[in-house]
C-alpha cells in the first residue's frame, strides 16, 4: 500500500497537497516566456511545486530539466550538473541518445561513464583552466539553441552561483539566458535574501529579469482536509480535530507535517487514538537524539542557551528587548545580537515575519522538551 503522505520525491497530484493557485503561476508564466523565481524557507515544498508544475506540462511536448547545484562549487560542477540532466533527458526519449549527444559532448570535451550496477551514464570532465568551463557552458547554450523542442530548464538553489570562485557567472549565465528564444528558467532557492539580491538590486545582471513567487505556508485548513481524506481512502479513522492538533504543533510546515503523518500512516493502524499520536511524537524526536546532542557540542553554551528560549517561546519577535533577556538571564543586548546573527548565518535560525524561530522544528521540539 503506497504511503501517501511523501517527505521526498513527487508521485502525482493525489499525493500533493494544494498548491493550485501557484502551479498555475508558474506555468502562466512559463508559457508566456517569462522566467520565474521560487523562494521560501527550507523544506517548505519549492522543490515538490516545481515537480508538480513539470506533471501539469509533461503532456505538452516541453522538455523538462531540473537540476540542483546546491552541493556545486564552481562554473565545472555547474557544467556537468547541467550536462548529465541533458543527457538523462535524451536517454528517456531515445536508444539513440548516445549519436545524439555526441556533439555536446565533444564540443565540451567531456565523456561518459557508466555505473558498473545500474547501467546509468554520467558525464566525466576535467578542466585545468578556468575559461574551459565558460567556453563548454557556450557549448551547451549552443546546443540547446539547436534543438526544435522548447525547453524549463530548473535550477534549484540558484543562489549558489554566489559563491563560485568565477565572479562573474552571473553575468556569464544572463548573456545566455536572455538569448534563448524558446527555453524559459525555473530559479529557485531557500535563501531569500540573497536571491532577492540576485534578481532585485540595479546594475546587477539578472536585475528584474524574472517574476518572484515566495512560497507561503499551505493554508491550514487546505491542509487538514488533505490528510482527513488520504486516511478515508484508505479506509482509517482519525479524527479531524487531532489532524488540526498535530499540524499546528509542526507550525504548518509542510516537511515535519508529512513526516509526521508518513509514520503515523505506517502503523497500520485502523482506528487512530491520542495516545499513539503522542508515541509518533517521542518517537521521531528519540530517532534525532544524537544528531541534537552533537549540535550542543557544536554551539558555545550561550548560543545553546538562546536556542533552548527560542524553542520555549516557538518565536522571538525582540530578543534583545529587556524583557526577554532578564526572562532567560542573558545580561548584555550587543552580544545576543551576534549570537543570533551566528545562528541565522549557519541555518539555525531563520526569520519570518520579523520573527525568529529555530529551523529543524525536530529539533525545537526536543530542546522544548529539555
Amino acid at each position: 500500500m503506497e504511503n501517501p503522505f511523501l517527505i521526498s520525491g513527487y508521485i502525482g497530484p493525489d499525493y500533493f497537497c494544494d498548491r493550485e493557485e501557484e502551479t498555475n503561476r508558474v506555468i502562466s508564466a512559463l508559457q508566456n516566456r517569462r522566467n520565474i523565481t521560487i523562494t521560501s524557507i527550507r523544506r517548505l515544498g519549492k522543490t515538490g511545486l516545481i515537480k508538480n508544475v513539470f506533471y501539469q506540462l509533461k503532456e505538452t511536448g516541453v522538455r523538462l530539466l531540473y537540476i540542483d547545484i546546491m552541493a556545486s562549487g564552481s562554473l565545472t560542477e555547474f557544467v556537468r550538473i547541467l550536462c548529465n540532466a541533458i543527457v538523462l533527458d535524451e536517454k528517456k526519449r531515445s536508444k539513440e541518445y548516445l549519436k545524439k549527444i555526441s556533439r555536446l559532448l565533444s564540443g565540451i570535451r567531456a565523456r561518459l561513464v557508466f555505473d558498473n550496477i545500474t547501467g546509468a551514464p554520467a558525464v566525466e570532465i576535467g578542466y585545468t583552466h578556468p575559461q574551459e568551463a565558460e567556453m563548454s557552458l557556450e557549448q551547451i547554450f549552443a546546443w540547446l539553441a539547436q534543438q526544435k523542442d522548447k525547453y524549463v530548464i530548473a535550477i534549484d538553489e540558484f543562489q549558489q552561483i554566489i559563491h563560485y570562485p568565477e565572479k562573474n557567472m552571473e553575468a556569464i549565465l544572463r548573456t545566455h539566458i536572455q538569448q534563448m528564444n524558446h527555453v524559459s528558467f525555473i530559479f529557485s532557492g531557500s535563501n531569500k535574501h540573497l536571491l532577492a539580491s540576485i534578481f532585485s538590486e540595479y546594475g546587477r545582471p539578472f536585475y528584474q529579469s524574472a517574476d518572484f513567487l515566495f512560497l507561503n505556508r499551505i493554508p491550514k485548513e487546505v491542509y487538514v482536509e488533505f490528510v482527513y481524506k488520504q486516511f478515508e481512502r484508505h479506509k482509517r479513522q482519525i479524527d479531524i480535530n487531532d489532524i488540526d492538533g498535530i499540524i499546528d504543533f509542526y507550525d504548518v510546515y509542510t516537511f515535519y507535517v508529512q513526516a509526521f503523518f508518513n509514520r503515523l500512516f505506517a502503523t497500520g493502524e485502523k482506528k487512530i487514538n491520542p495516545n499513539l499520536i503522542e508515541k509518533i511524537k517521542t518517537i521521531l524526536l528519540e530517532e534525532r537524539e544524537y544528531i541534537f546532542q552533537n549540535y550542543k557540542n557544536l554551539l558555545t553554551a550561550n548560543q545553546f542557551d538562546l536556542l533552548k528560549a527560542i524553542a520555549k517561546e516557538e518565536s522571538v519577535k525582540h530578543p534583545t528587548s529587556k524583557a526577554f533577556l532578564q526572562k532567560y538571564g542573558f545580561v548584555q543586548a550587543s552580544s545576543l545580537r551576534k549570537m543570533l546573527t551566528t545562528l541565522v548565518d549557519k541555518e539555525i535560525v531563520y526569520q519570518e515575519n520579523e520573527c525568529f524561530k529555530i529551523s529543524d522544528v525536530f529539533f525545537a521540539k526536543w530542546l522544548q522538551r529539555i
